[in-house]
């Protein structure tokens, strides 16, 4: 579904409208929807306008409703079990192709720079988003809607109906070893912004590839999104 406007630093009514039908629940306070979808390199956003907070929160909330599940339908699995299983349940990718069901990408906001760089669509940032929607669901009417949208998003993959992926990175490390391409190598390109929010550029290199090049406000999250980055460009994974 396309966003319903073309200023992206607001939200219509009509655009609430529509992330109210996606979601399948309609916000009271419609600040904390907007802050969920907004990323810290949009246009006059703070700390309190993003999703940075809500994506804390969020992690956790879908944490309590994981575990909660897995432990209820698992009666006879040991906790290392368990754990394995939250893991992978909870982990960016799992939360990115929920993102994904849901098709929130055209809501985000970001940078006029970053929306050209794609990163609406990149794994971990749809990741961080769907936590800070389920944070922002939580704050503005409790755990059992929050706990209903986990639910009709998870439900498959706590079934095991789905196949639960390798991050970026260590996806991309176990080619290059099979291929004897080595280890990928990473370093920092640039690092640009005030200091409470850096944007860095991070490169990967791979023996006989080009560079595949990310930016992310972080080294881990933009070592991650430059691995995502190669492994889609080379066709190694979709």
């Amino acid at each position: 579904m396309e966003a319903v406007t073309t200023d992206r630093t607001r939200f219509t009514d009509q655009e609430y409208q529509a992330i109210a039908a996606l979601l399948g629940y309609t916000f009271r306070n419609r600040d904390l929807i907007k802050a969920a979808l907004t990323h810290g390199s949009s246009r006059k956003s703070t700390l309190a306008t993003t999703y940075q907070r809500l994506e804390f929160l969020g992690d956790r909330v879908l944490g309590l409703v994981i575990a909660e599940e897995l432990y209820v339908r698992n009666p006879r699995k040991a906790e290392g079990a368990l754990a394995q299983n939250f893991s992978l349940l909870v982990r960016a990718e799992a939360c990115a192709d929920a993102a994904r069901e849901l098709g929130i990408a055209d809501h985000i906001r970001v940078g006029h720079k970053e929306k050209a760089q794609g990163m609406t669509t990149q794994t971990l940032i749809l990741g961080d988003v769907m936590e800070s929607i389920l944070g922002a669901v939580y704050l503005d009417g409790g755990l059992e809607p929050s706990r209903s949208l986990i639910m009709r998003l998870w439900e498959r993959r706590l079934s095991n109906r789905t196949k639960l992926v390798k991050d970026a990175k260590s996806f991309l490390q176990e080619w290059t070893l099979g291929q004897a391409k080595g280890i990928p190598v990473y370093r920092i390109v640039s690092r640009d912004g005030p200091d409470h929010s850096p944007q860095f550029s991070i490169a990967v290199a791979v023996e006989g590839f080009p560079e595949a090049l990310a930016s992310a406000q972080s080294k881990r999250i933009g070592e991650q999104l430059a691995a995502e980055v190669f492994l889609r460009r080379e066709k190694i994974r979709k």
